[in-house]
């Protein structure tokens, strides 16, 4: 790193401005982050050159940046400005490194995370590989005894819950699949809200009644109970990943993937609510407990709405613009899409409400009646950059979290028989899925749609409660707050059993740490260990589609569509809820979709686009009438499945007109079949198989299963 670049001195009378400077630097670096205890040695060299009022200058623009600092200034020597000069642009220095390392660590998480994929690596989960990388980095700064660095490299409640919760939040609600999610919204509901209360009080009690028998650190009931709530965040990141590839059964995904989402917002809603007793004024009786509630309420149910709200204003707004009939807008189009999610995230935020609640509304409301206001490039333009942003942040997230492991005092005096009884009690708290289960099934049955939960769905449900960034982000915000600073809160007013307790003996340690160390523990725990295995336990529970065929793709479920001679209208689903959409949207009624998520289909080529377009340019009625066309007899076959006519290519070409598409069609088909027969081969190394068996299925399979020296084609 770069030394300080000295500044130039001048002699004419420009002190003043000088100064002037350094307090506009020094506020921005203060903003920034400021100074922390793990600086004090590098501060020493600067203090000590200091006079007693720079120091207080020094120590003012730390505490305070904004406050007015003008009476110090004439009290500096020049000598005194340079120094604090330096001072500022060394730290400003440090952050750009700290900027090159965060974004160096991600790039080799992408990169390692591609290459354990590659080669089938399973138990090492993209998260995991992101952890490590952020450990390694910031195990290099500590070796190197760069304080600054790892100071900048801390993990900051406001960069997290600012920068990269947010589009993970409205990337989940905007690509989510509605539909499906509303069909089991009842169980969802019950797992996100019903289930978080129980999961808090559950593990909140058994690790406050653990310290209290004297098994592990012993906590306060309200630092217990907070912990409880701040670890009931589950983190979907990688298990959702893994669901995604394996391609599950939509009605679990779906579960797992609306509890993951309301739960990080009803968990951040929750510990909020219980902090507020962390007061004096505030004492634990019926009425306080009563107004907490109300006050859960408040923040959840405004919140919603304002996310509501600003969707609905972004559908109308779209809708009044007609933006999908002006190609030359399409990148404005999807840059005005941005504007009303976080509009709606700092609005909530600004009323001190919750805006990842918000903001995941707004993504919901977006999904349904934004998204048919946009043209077809649009529509795809949209869930895909907002998928990258997510992917991007969330990986980071892991990356970040690798790097709180080394930056915060996670093994320093660590509460290991602690970290032991609430991971215990973490699994005791998941439990209420099998009875979230076992009710919605009381009004299920093996003729309902969705069908009932199985015990398989449970048991995956269950094992799918990894914790990460929400839980940790938190933690280390109590801890930096000092929320709960007594050490074994747990035996205050007790001195005698604080002496004799093994694990009081610290005196530098406190409930605050010690929630902090062990939601970090967890969270790595539940990453490598639960992540890693998750895929072992899809497959063995075989909770995933009985496909891939040709059938799955959305290139077959169309001509399936077609051969059916299904009319557009009876692609459509009326739930007496249609004149919401006529009046936002252009749309009728409120369109099918079979897919995990709204961006499922990465296969998706130019030719689908192309379709789309000519729909939203012929309208409805008149694209009804050519699909009709197509569909006339001497077009297909009578009785022709979707595969069989997915591996006709003459079929194929009558039917849709494009060679191209046709050529696509088939070799998608061809895949599909090769996956089901060959399930632990990457899509690439499929086509590598099929291309090298001049596109005889057969014989990339007899290929595949051969040894490695005999295939000439795949030399």
């Amino acid at each position: 790193v770069p030394g300080p670049r000295k500044a130039p001195t001048s002699k004419n009378g420009g002190t003043q401005m000088r100064c002037r400077g350094a307090l506009c630097a020094l506020a921005i670096v203060a903003a920034l982050g400021g100074a922390d205890a793990s600086q004090a040695a590098r501060d020493q060299k600067w203090l000590g050159k200091l006079s007693t009022k720079a120091r207080n200058l020094r120590s003012a623009l730390e505490t305070a940046p904004r406050r007015d600092l003008s009476e110090h200034e004439a009290a500096l020597s020049e000598e005194e400005v340079e120094l604090l000069k330096e001072e500022a642009e060394e730290e400003i220095i440090m952050l750009k490194w700290a900027t090159v390392i965060g974004i160096a660590a991600l790039g080799a998480t992408f990169i390692l995370g591609f290459l354990a994929e590659s080669i089938h690596l399973h138990w090492l989960p993209e998260a995991a590989i992101g952890v490590l990388v952020g450990m390694f980095a910031s195990g290099l700064a500590l070796m190197a005894h760069s304080d600054g660095l790892l100071e900048k490299e801390k993990f900051d409640f406001e960069f997290f819950m600012i920068w990269l919760l947010p589009p993970i939040i409205f990337e989940a609600g905007f690509n989510m699949n509605v539909q499906a999610f509303i069909a089991n919204l009842c169980p969802t509901a019950f797992f996100a809200f019903i289930g978080t209360f129980a999961s808090t009080f559950v593990v909140g009690g058994l690790v406050w009644w653990f310290g209290q028998m004297g098994l592990c650190y012993p906590l306060g009931m309200l630092a217990a109970l907070t912990f409880g709530s701040l670890i009931s965040a589950t983190d979907p990141v990688t298990v959702l990943a893994v669901f995604q590839a394996l391609g599950v059964k939509i009605d679990l995904f779906s579960m797992v993937f609306g509890e993951s989402v309301l739960n990080d917002a009803v968990a951040i809603v929750l510990s909020r609510t219980l902090l507020s007793f962390n007061n004096p004024e505030n004492p634990v009786d019926a009425e306080h407990i009563l107004g907490a509630g109300k006050l859960f309420l408040i923040i959840f149910v405004g919140s919603l709405l304002i996310g509501a709200v600003g969707g609905i204003l972004s559908s109308l707004t779209f809708k009044l613009l007609d933006l999908r009939h002006h190609d030359e807008m399409l990148y404005m189009e999807a840059a005005l899409s941005f504007v009303f999610p976080w509009c709606a995230y700092f609005v909530a935020e600004a009323s001190e409400l919750s805006g990842i609640v918000s903001i995941m509304s707004c993504g919901m409301v977006m999904a349904t009646y934004t998204r048919p206001n946009f043209s077809p490039r649009a529509v795809r333009l949209t869930a895909r950059a907002y998928k990258v942003v997510a992917l991007i942040a969330e990986t980071f997230v892991f990356v970040y979290l690798g790097m709180a492991t080394i930056t915060f005092p996670i093994f320093t005096y660590t509460v290991w028989h602690f970290f032991f009884w609430a991971t215990l009690a973490c699994f005791v708290g998941r439990l209420h899925i099998y009875i979230g289960s076992f009710l919605t099934n009381c009004f299920r049955d093996a003729t309902s749609k969705p069908p009932p939960i199985s015990p398989a769905y449970s048991f995956v449900m269950w094992f799918s409660g990894l914790r990460g960034g929400v839980a940790f982000a938190l933690a280390s915000v109590s801890y930096v707050a000092g929320d709960f600073p007594s050490t074994c809160g747990g035996f205050d007013g007790d001195d005698e059993r604080k002496q004799e307790s093994p694990f009081c003996s610290d005196n530098e340690h406190n409930d605050s740490l010690a929630m902090m160390q062990a939601t970090m523990l967890i969270a790595c725990f539940t990453i490598f260990v639960f992540g890693g295995a998750i895929t072992t336990i899809c497959i063995y529970f075989d909770v995933l589609e009985p496909k891939k065929g040709a059938e799955s793709t959305a290139r077959s479920k169309m001509l399936s569509a077609m051969h059916q001679q299904k009319t557009s209208t009876q692609l459509m689903v009326d739930d007496g809820h249609n004149w919401l959409l006529k009046m936002l949207t252009n749309e009728q009624a409120y369109e099918k979709s079979d897919e995990l998520r709204f961006d499922d289909d990465e296969e998706k080529g130019d030719e689908e686009v192309v379709v789309a377009e000519v729909e939203a340019e012929l309208g409805k009625n008149a694209f009804t009438e050519l699909k009709s066309e197509i569909m006339k007899p001497r077009n297909f076959e009578k009785g022709a499945t979707a595969s069989e006519m997915a591996a006709n290519p003459d079929t194929l070409h009558a039917a849709l007109g494009s060679p191209a598409l046709v050529r696509t069609a088939t070799k998608d088909a061809k895949i599909d079949v090769l996956r089901t027969r060959l399930p632990n081969l990457s899509t690439k190394d499929l086509e590598k198989l099929l291309e090298g068996a001049s596109g005889d299925v057969d014989l990339a399979v007899k290929n595949a299963k051969a040894p490695i020296n005999t295939p000439p084609a795949l030399l």
